[in-house]
Formats: structure tokens, sequence, C-alpha cells
């Protein structure tokens, strides 16, 4: 047997030379005498479903009847007449198949004609499954500036050793339910998309997080610590935590500090180098504000101490990276009493040896005052 389509009818040519034709708009069939029967199970007996999408010449059409098969009909149906209902019922994917596109989920339900064809080329490139979700993502109309192809591009453009498959299909999906949140990293914090995609998927996998709470996370942090400081980490590893740290801490980072009674403390004396190592003073509040966003520690929680003369606030950093946060260090009698690196880790051997020596250079001057 050797069947075909032709404009609205399946086409049977039987062994014997004789034609059963099914119309596939209103499912009469033809018999094979050219008039219309009831049945055609008794005009093709002998035949399965199996061997009927077999028997298809095309091969293609032959992939969208297996498709079918396979996801829309019952294991105990058996008879032709009803696949091919199904096969009219599930009809638009038909498309899909005649263009060579099969990656398809079977809850599609947007004809191909809807579908962008960049967004079909995308998918055809990096081997995505074309799906509801992911069109509807697509081609959703936004007052901004972000191009979704570009979106698109940048996420399914990651090396596959970056992102496994499974994390890329779901921040894909995820685009449509937080993209006004990715349209504030993007467009307002100036948040790279490549960059920003690799690191939701460094906190799907470390943190277990979905992509709905990594995102409202860290569009609420990035709103908050802009307000503070333009210095803010944009990635910081332990998204929670840093996200717990700036809640805590950002009414007390905007507040308002008397700054000439802050300058009128600097103490330029207690500034010092080591070998590649120096210990600045702050020149302004500010740069306690930056230090905090920087550092992910509770440091502009002493400001008002520092205005207060009841301790100071110096910053240990390399020569060469002056301007990177690097340990906070609070002195307090002119002696260093807290030594905090970024998420108050703890000081490593060769820092802790510069910061010992410091405390030296500090015991001197102490002495120096008391002969004064």
């Amino acid at each position: 047997m050797k069947v075909y389509k032709e404009h609205k009818y399946f086409v049977f040519e039987l062994d014997d030379g004789k034609i059963v034709k099914y119309d596939l708009s209103n499912g009469q069939t033809i018999g094979k005498l050219g008039k219309p029967v009831k049945n055609l199970n008794s005009q093709l007996r002998g035949h399965s479903i199996y061997s009927v999408i077999n028997s298809f010449e095309d091969e293609k059409y032959k992939r969208f009847l297996g498709f079918i098969r396979n996801h829309f009909v019952s294991n105990h149906i058996s008879n032709i007449g009803t696949f091919l209902n199904y096969v009219n019922t599930y009809g638009f994917f038909e498309q899909y198949f005649v263009a060579d596109i099969t990656n398809i989920s079977c809850y599609l339900r947007i004809p191909l004609n809807k579908v962008p064809k960049q967004l079909i080329k995308l998918c055809q490139k990096y081997d995505v499954q074309i799906d509801n979700d992911i069109i509807r993502a697509y081609t959703a109309k936004h007052d901004d500036m972000i191009s979704n192809e570009g979106i698109f591009s940048s996420v399914l453009s990651l090396e596959l050793e970056e992102i496994v498959d499974r994390d890329r299909f779901l921040i894909l999906k995820g685009l449509s339910n937080q993209y006004s949140n990715i349209s504030v990293l993007i467009i307002t914090h100036k948040y790279n998309p490549k960059a920003l995609f690799k690191y939701i998927n460094h906190i799907i996998l470390h943190e277990a997080l979905n992509i709905d709470e990594i995102l409202r996370n860290l569009a609420d942090y990035a709103n908050m610590m802009s307000k503070i400081s333009p210095r803010f980490d944009r990635y910081p590893r332990n998204l929670l935590t840093t996200h717990q740290i700036a809640v805590r801490n950002y009414n007390r980072l905007k507040q308002i500090f008397d700054e000439q009674a802050f300058k009128n403390r600097i103490k330029e004396s207690l500034e010092w180098k080591h070998d590649k190592f120096v210990f600045i003073y702050p020149k302004e509040i500010q740069d306690i504000k930056d230090e905090a966003v920087m550092q992910n520690n509770c440091v502009a929680s002493y400001i008002d101490r520092v205005i207060n003369g009841e301790c100071d606030i110096l910053f240990m950093r390399e020569k060469e990276h002056i301007d990177k946060s690097l340990i906070t260090l609070e002195i307090r009698n002119k002696n260093v009493v807290q030594q905090k690196g970024r998420f108050n880790r703890e000081t490593t051997p060769e820092e802790s040896v510069v910061i010992d020596k410091y405390n030296k250079y500090l015991s001197r001057q102490n002495v120096e005052e008391v002969i004064c």
C-alpha cells in the first residue's frame, strides 16, 4: 500500500490497484468503488495505524503522523478512522513538520504562521523546543528599549558547559513573567544581558532558586543598593544572603548624616603604607556607604560612631587596586578591634601579618602622643 496527501484527501493506493480516500475536511470515506462508505477499517482490512503511517511516501508527513500517534492517541485505539480524526483535530502541527521543525511541544497550540521567523531560527540553531511559553515570551509587547531577539540570543548563545539545556528552557520560559524585572536590571541598572543570564544559571545551580525568585530578589537588591552607591556588587555570590543584608541595611544606608561633622573627624595620621598595601581613611560619608555595598557588610552602621568619636573606620587595600574593597577595619583607641573582608570573611594569613604591623604603627603613635 502507498499513502499520500492530495489536497483535502488522504489517498490510499492498495496493492490490488484500488483507491480509497479519506476527506480530512469532513471525515467522509470514499471506498474502493468510488462511493462514500461508513467504515474506513472495512476498506483497509489487514492494515493498522502503524502500517498506514509507514506507508506514507513523504518522510516529513510520516514524522507528523507519528507525532500525533505518540502524543494524542491512546494505545487501546486501533481504528484507523479514529486516528485520522485526531490527525484532523491537530492538523496545525502539520505546518511545523512540513517546514522541517520537529522539536516542538505536544502542548503547543499556536500555528506556525503566528511564530516569528527569527524565533524559529534561534530555536533551530540552538535546538530549543518550541512551546507556548517561549512564543508568548518572545512576542510579548513591552514599553521599553529591550529587544526580545537580543535577550533570547543572549540566553541561547551561552555555551552548553556554562548553562545546561534544562535551565536554558526555564530561563527562556521565565522571561514572560519576569520581563519587568529584566527591564529594570538591563535598562535601569545597566546589567549586561549575557552576564546576567550566566549569573541566573549559576544561582539556579547553587542556590536552588527558580528564575522568578532570582529576578525578584536581584531587582529589589539592585533598586535598593543603587540608591546608596553605584558601586554595589551586581552579581553577589550568595544572592539570598546578600539581599537579606541589603534589606537590613537599606534604611541605615540611605540616612542623611552631617557631612561636615564627619570631615572634622578625619584622621589622616592613621593612614599607612606597607609593601603592596595601603590603609586609607574615608574622606566623606559616601566612601563608607560605597564600602558597605561593595563588602556587603554593616560598616554603614558605624558612621554615627565615627562622627561621635567612638571609633575610626579605615580601608585596607592593595596599591595596585586602590579603588577595590579588600578589608574594612574598625579602630578604637588606636588599636584594630575588627578586621573583616567581603561578607565578613576572616583575613588571610598575609593580610593578618600586615595588620599586625599596622597595629604596631598605631602603638608607636600612642607612645609619641604620651611623650608630647
